[in-house]
């Protein structure tokens, strides 16, 4: 059974409850360099969330596009969480949905997950300069099915 769930951009008045979630994402990550982080609604803009019918931060993710090359724009997904005790997988959901409608009104062709590698503080605010090209999943809006995630392997040589 899925529960209710408000879907939407990280507002002002939400900060500190998702703080509650990124602090176990981003070890090294404190209140005031989250507060930093999110401090306008600009900054908010990227960070997608997913509250219970009581107001509590139970899905959290960060997203920004990346053109690819001159005809391919990509939305980088490299922090999505689900945090519930009862619906996960319905967070996770609702959370990837919104995602996928945020990637589809700029224009994205796929939206890259990045792996759950180890995340500090230093890397996030470096993310729309980070590399992370070769890891994690993709999954192509053009298809958007059932077989649209597809794993990035490394290239042999």
């Amino acid at each position: 059974m899925e529960l209710d769930y408000k879907v939407g951009v990280l507002g002002a008045a939400d900060v500190y409850r998702a703080f509650a979630v990124i602090q176990h994402v981003i070890s090294d990550l404190d209140l005031d360099k989250w507060k930093a982080l999110t401090a306008t609604a600009e900054l908010r803009h990227d960070w997608l969330v997913v509250k219970d019918t009581r107001g509590y931060i139970c899905g959290l993710c960060y997203v920004f596009t990346r053109n690819r090359s001159v005809s391919e724009r990509r939305m980088e997904i490299p922090i999505f969480a689900s945090v519930s005790l009862f619906d996960e997988q319905g967070v996770a959901r609702r959370l990837f949905e919104f995602a996928k409608a945020r990637a589809k009104l700029e224009a994205c062709s796929m939206i890259h997950f990045w792996s759950a590698g180890s995340r500090t503080w230093s890397s996030l605010a470096a993310l729309g300069e980070a590399c992370s090209l070769d890891d994690g999943l993709v999954y192509d809006l053009t298809t958007d099915s059932c077989n649209a995630l597809h794993p990035i392997l490394p290239v042999k040589m």
